[in-house]
């Protein structure tokens, strides 16, 4: 398997160009390699909008060893893959506070994918709803099932336990989402909620 493989498939890409229909200020947090982006870019450049990127780009120490990259190699292969958009695009390497640089209500849509530990989305989430103006948009990645149809006993365990994930199940980014939002519209791996 490709280490700079797209962490997005067609369902999510699907939700995503929805999503990103008519926006014009759209924030992404955790970026990797530009997939879930370049899904975002063509909606967002014909609306004569703008994308900023999100992501600190270190390594994920979740990942196993064969996994691993250094950063320059990430950012390296994203600003490549995102070059027909270089002027509809920033790149903002760091860690995702830098969001609070903005100013509040400056977003149709924030997407967030950075990472997946309760707590960590928690903040991501808080982040999101400084940046998102009132009718814009909030979504995520790796949403895979509600809070109601998770094991309880499970989610309390693993959310906010390393990664946020316990076979295969983001349960961090359900838990926190729930928290924040109660039962968000979901297609494939991705939810989203109407600020």
């Amino acid at each position: 398997m490709d280490k700079f493989a797209d962490r997005i498939d067609d369902v999510d890409a699907s939700v995503l160009k929805d999503l990103s229909l008519g926006k014009k200020a759209v924030f992404e947090f955790g970026t990797f390699v530009g997939g879930s982006a370049l899904t975002m870019l063509p909606q967002i450049q014909k609306a004569g909008g703008h994308l900023w990127c999100i992501d600190h780009f270190r390594d994920n120490i979740f990942d196993p060893p064969h996994r691993r990259m250094m950063p320059a190699e990430v950012i390296s292969r994203l600003i490549e893959r995102l070059e027909p958009y270089s002027q509809d695009v920033t790149i903002i390497v760091g860690d995702v506070t830098e969001a609070r640089n903005f100013p509040a209500g400056i977003a149709d849509l924030v997407f967030i994918d950075a990472a997946h530990s309760y707590s960590m989305v928690k903040r991501d989430i808080e982040l999101a709803l400084h940046l998102c103006q009132p009718g814009g948009i909030i979504s995520g990645h790796d949403y895979v099932q509600h809070y109601e149809d998770c094991n309880l006993e499970l989610l309390e365990q693993y959310a906010d336990v390393g990664s946020g994930y316990y076979h295969g199940i983001g349960y961090g980014v359900i838990k926190a989402v729930y928290e924040c939002f109660g039962t968000p519209n979901k297609r494939g791996g991705v939810w989203w909620v109407k600020r």
